[in-house]
């Protein structure tokens, strides 16, 4: 039996569907690669925007023409929020929500067994949205790549913060924290088999821990300490050289005091995804945003204060519903003020049954896409001179593959550095010294040095 996946958006997924993966090779199965021909497609789809829906859709139909007798599986955000209209493609055979992936591997063996037997049965299981409760576990993830260099590890589940813009609260459901003793246990797993970074990963990581009724079942010396704070601690405390990231942190949940907490941890990388989505407080307020521009410039000084190179990426929001050219104005104005590594930018996608479907003074698509552009160029700019002020430092870079002559990896700021390596002494999946020199291709090149 062979099975085959395809994962779209978050990193929540892609730790989900390893997950899946490990379950299906206890089984037997055979994992193989997308395109190939297998008994089994597994499609882990996202719903963050109306182009996410319709790639799961053209994967859908692709995994179908690739073996019209295999299973094909869908799962994820879009199966969850739009179940019905999933279930009625042709291609279809099984929809599994959100917190039953763990059904996916027996059912989907189920199915094939029927199908050898000429049989051919669609099944059909998503929760609604009041059911969508505990946290769902999927045991030690490990992963099977034989690199090892960096692995996820879920935390937390679901979102109850319901910006205006956003399904993913409806996807997902209420927050669902992860035992921490659970959590540390996968992480020293991973540490135990090489891995060399460890990323913290949830639908929304900030709320790690809050919801009300979660017990900590707290250490001695963890007195005092609350949410993600708790299992960086335990994890930081292993023995090994590994470093820890955290795949991002929201500014609606955190600020200035909670972030400055988090420094003092030495295997915690310098760098931080923040969402900002708008520099215009108006904007930000009707997106349900629950801070201001200024609250989160003032983050940004504290990480920039304790590292000046500290790095922070971000995501934009470009069109939003009554988003004015001054608001897109204060939006660039934040960009050259935070100085950012990387700006990830979308164009607004209205989604239904959110508020934002429903509010008045839609941007023209025009003038949104006119916005990204202009956008797009104002972040490269601002990145490259950032990433060019690490001229002459010291970066420490986990090296993740070698080829054409060079070492690639990324510092823990996640700028990516190239080494030359034409006598191949560097070895990936190590940590590797580099003094960068000059920009190059998408980072720095830079030299090895033993200097620390």
């Amino acid at each position: 039996m062979k099975a085959a996946f395809h994962t779209l958006g978050c990193k929540v997924n892609q730790y989900e569907t390893e997950a899946i993966k490990e379950a299906f090779v206890s089984r037997g199965a055979k994992i193989v690669d997308e395109e190939d021909f297998a008994d089994i497609y597994v499609i882990n789809t996202c719903t963050v925007t109306n182009i996410a829906d319709r790639k799961s859709r053209q994967f859908i139909r692709r995994a179908r023409k690739t073996n019209p007798d295999a299973v094909v599986v869908v799962t994820g955000c879009y199966a969850q929020v739009a179940a019905k209209e999933v279930a009625a493609m042709p291609e279809v055979d099984l929809v599994i929500g959100n917190a039953l992936k763990t059904e996916i591997v027996d059912r989907s063996i189920a199915a094939y067994e029927k199908i050898q037997q000429g049989n051919r049965e669609e099944y059909f299981h998503v929760l609604s949205y009041d059911d969508l409760t505990g946290y769902e576990d999927m045991g030690v993830v490990t992963s099977d790549e034989s690199s090892m260099t960096r692995a996820y590890i879920k935390i937390e589940e679901g979102c109850n913060r319901f910006c205006s813009y956003c399904l993913i609260p409806y996807a997902r459901g209420r927050v669902r924290s992860r035992a921490p003793e659970q959590v540390a246990a996968e992480a020293k797993a991973l540490v135990e088999k090489g891995c060399r970074e460890i990323v913290l990963t949830g639908i929304n990581t900030a709320l790690y821990g809050t919801e009300p009724g979660f017990s900590f079942e707290r250490e001695p010396d963890e007195a005092g300490l609350s949410g993600l704070e708790t299992i960086i601690k335990r994890i930081d405390a292993f023995d090994g050289d590994f470093r820890i990231r955290l795949s991002s942190l929201e500014p609606t949940v955190v600020d200035k005091d909670d972030v400055l907490k988090l420094l003092g941890y030495k295997k915690l990388c310098h760098h931080l995804h923040l969402s900002i989505q708008s520099g215009s407080d108006k904007v930000l307020n009707a997106m349900n945003r629950h801070y201001t521009r200024d609250q989160y410039l003032e983050i940004v000084k504290a990480l920039r204060e304790f590292d000046p190179h500290y790095g922070i990426t971000t995501d934009i929001i470009v069109g939003f519903p009554g988003e004015a050219e001054e608001d897109f104005a204060d939006t660039l104005d934040v960009v050259r003020r935070a100085g950012f590594g990387k700006v990830h930018v979308f164009r607004y996608s209205p989604r239904k049954g959110t508020p934002g479907e429903s509010m008045p003074d839609a941007v023209p698509g025009a003038v949104k896409n006119e916005r990204a552009d202009r956008l797009e160029e104002l972040a490269e700019e601002v990145a490259n001179e950032r990433i060019a002020g690490l001229a002459g430092t010291v970066q420490r870079v986990l090296v993740e593959e070698i080829r054409g002559g060079y070492a690639e990896g990324y510092a823990g700021n996640y700028v990516k550095i190239y080494v030359k390596d034409a006598e191949a002494r560097i070895t990936a999946g190590e940590f590797c010294d580099v003094r960068p020199v000059e920009p190059f291709r998408d980072g720095m090149l830079g030299v090895e040095t033993v200097e620390a």
